[in-house]
C-alpha cells in the first residue's frame, strides 16, 4: 500500500510538472520524460504485484501493465500523442517485465528491486529541472543550481525516512501473528508428541526448513507445516501409508491414493497424521508455480 500510494503521489506530481513544462520541453524532451516514467513505474508495480500475488501471474502482469500505461499516457499527453505512445509502450513493456520478474523472485529479494524501481521513477522528477536548459545556455540565475541539490536532499530524505518507517511498521505488524502461529504450532506439539512422531517443517523466504526427514515404517507420523512467508505454500507427497480419519485435509488435489497434501495460507500453521506403510524414499514438494524451482524440495526416507 506505501509503494501504491507513492506511486500515485508521484504521477500527480509528474503530471503537475508536465502541464508547467509543455511550453518549454520540445516533443524530444517529453518522449524521453513519458518512455522513463512509464516504464519504471511499470516495473515498480510489476514486481510489487507479482510477488504479492505470485501464482497467478496472468493477473499480477494485466494490472501491472494497466499501472504503467496508464502513468506513461498521463505524462506524455501534455506533450503529443507520440509522447502518449511512447508512455503506453513503455509502460506496457515495464508492467510485464516488472510482473514475471515478481512471480520468479522470493520475497526477500524483491524488496531491493522495488526500491531500486521506486528510486528511477522518483528521478523523473530531475528531468523536468535538467531538460528544459539547453548545452550553451548561460545560467543567469544562480539559485538553479540548489534545485537539483534540493531534489536530492528531498528523496534521500523519502527513502531514508518513508521507505525505512513503511517497513519497520509491516515488520512490528507481522511479529504478532508470526508470534501467535508459533506458539499455536508448539500446542499442536504438546497434545499429540505421545502419541506420534512430530515433524514440523518451517516454509520461509520460498525454502524449507528441513528437506531430508528419516522415520520408520509403521509409526505414525503427525506433519506440520509451519508458513512464516506472506505467500501460500503447501506440501504434496505420494507415499504408502494410512491416514489419521479424525485429521482435517485442506486444499485436497483430487482422491489419489497414497497421496498427502498440506497446504498453509500465509502466516499460518496445517498439519496431517499418516503411519506409512512402505519402506523407501518419497519425494515432497511445493506445488505452488515457481516453487519446486527455487527449492521448495525434499525427501523422506522411511527405514
Amino acid at each position: 500500500m506505501f509503494i501504491l500510494a507513492s506511486l500515485t503521489v508521484l504521477t500527480l506530481i509528474v503530471v503537475i510538472l508536465a502541464r508547467k513544462s509543455k511550453k518549454i520541453l520540445n516533443p524530444m524532451q517529453g518522449m524521453i520524460i513519458s518512455m522513463f516514467f512509464g516504464m519504471n513505474t511499470g516495473l515498480t508495480a510489476g514486481v510489487l504485484l507479482g510477488i504479492t500475488f505470485q501464482g497467478d501471474l496472468f493477473f499480477s502482469t494485466v494490472l501491472s501493465m494497466a499501472i504503467g500505461m496508464l502513468a506513461g499516457s498521463i505524462c506524455g499527453g501534455y506533450f503529443g500523442i507520440l509522447s502518449v505512445l511512447e508512455g503506453i509502450m513503455s509502460g506496457l513493456m515495464g508492467g510485464m517485465m516488472g510482473a514475471m520478474l515478481g512471480e520468479m523472485i522470493n520475497e526477500e529479494q524483491s524488496v531491493g528491486l522495488i526500491r531500486l524501481f521506486l528510486f528511477l521513477s522518483i528521478i523523473t522528477l530531475f528531468l523536468f529541472v535538467l531538460l528544459p536548459y539547453k548545452k550553451n545556455q548561460k545560467i543567469q540565475n544562480k539559485i538553479w543550481l540548489l534545485r537539483p541539490f534540493l531534489l536530492a536532499t528531498c528523496i534521500t530524505f523519502y527513502f531514508v525516512g518513508g521507505v525505512s518507517f513503511a517497513e519497520k511498521h509491516m515488520s512490528s505488524i507481522s511479529m504478532t501473528p508470526s508470534q501467535e502461529h508459533n506458539n499455536h504450532s508448539n500446542n499442536v506439539e504438546n497434545k499429540i508428541e505421545n502419541n506420534s512422531q512430530v515433524i514440523t517443517i518451517k516454509a520461509e523466504n520460498t525454502k524449507y526448513s528441513q528437506t531430508k526427514i528419516v522415520v520408520d515404517k509403521n509409526q505414525t507420523i503427525t506433519l506440520i507445516l509451519e508458513n512464516q512467508d506472506n505467500i501460500e505454500h503447501d506440501i504434496e507427497m505420494k507415499i504408502p501409508s494410512h491416514n489419521d480419519t479424525g485429521t482435517k485435509l485442506n486444499h485436497n488435489h483430487g482422491t489419489e491414493e497414497n497421496l498427502i497434501h498440506i497446504h498453509a495460507e500465509p502466516k499460518s500453521t496445517e498439519q496431517f497424521t499418516f503411519t506409512p506403510t512402505d519402506s523407501g524414499v518419497y519425494e515432497f514438494i511445493c506445488t505452488i508455480r515457481g516453487h519446486k524451482e527455487s527449492g521448495m524440495v525434499g525427501q523422506i526416507i522411511v527405514n
